[in-house]
């Protein structure tokens, strides 16, 4: 079997962890652009999550040239 190089990103995603005020568990949501509700994983309780700024999540991709500026220079 041939070995398989290692793989640099080709995109990322930003997580946000939203505490659930039910039961204090910590959910985590890509970047909800829209508000909406969530379930909370522990206790299946619904919440309301506030969305984040759009641009924002654009300028961080941008800056980490969407993920691949994360890669770790001297592991190359």
């Amino acid at each position: 079997m041939k070995p398989v190089k290692p793989v640099a990103p080709c995109g990322m995603e930003l997580i946000f962890v939203y505490e659930c005020p039910h039961c204090g568990q910590k959910n985590a949501l890509i970047a909800p652009f829209n508000p909406s509700s969530v379930k909370c994983e522990q206790c299946r309780n619904v919440f309301p999550v506030l969305p984040v700024n759009e641009r924002g999540v654009q300028y961080v991709k941008l800056m980490m040239g969407n993920g691949y500026s994360a890669v770790d220079l001297d592991y190359l």
